[in-house]
């Protein structure tokens, strides 16, 4: 059991973290995790999209160097995109039925 100044600190706490934020409050008392606000996955994108278009200049210009890379900067790409995707947290969220 805690003490009563214990339980009245942890209610100072927990007010404070009401009025500061009320949404990270709402997540802790429901038991769900608030989802990253960042996603990081863009640079992916960027690198496959250049590695698509060093390609692309590989087939125009007919030059086997530019293929080459092209084509294995773009599946290293989908492979880390895929690699990062398993790492990162997934918030499952299940609506309440009333």
């Amino acid at each position: 059991m805690l003490s009563q100044y214990d339980r009245q600190q942890l209610e100072m706490i927990a007010s404070r973290l009401r009025m500061d934020d009320p949404d990270l409050a709402k997540a802790l008392r429901d038991g769900k995790p608030r989802p990253d606000p960042t996603n990081r996955r863009w640079p992916f994108v960027m690198i496959a999209t250049l590695s698509a278009l060093v390609f692309l200049a590989g087939i125009l210009v007919g030059a086997f160097g530019f293929l080459f890379v092209g084509t294995a900067a773009f599946a290293l790409t989908v492979l880390a995109y895929r690699r990062y995707g398993r790492r990162v947290p997934r918030v499952r969220v299940s609506r309440r039925r009333y």
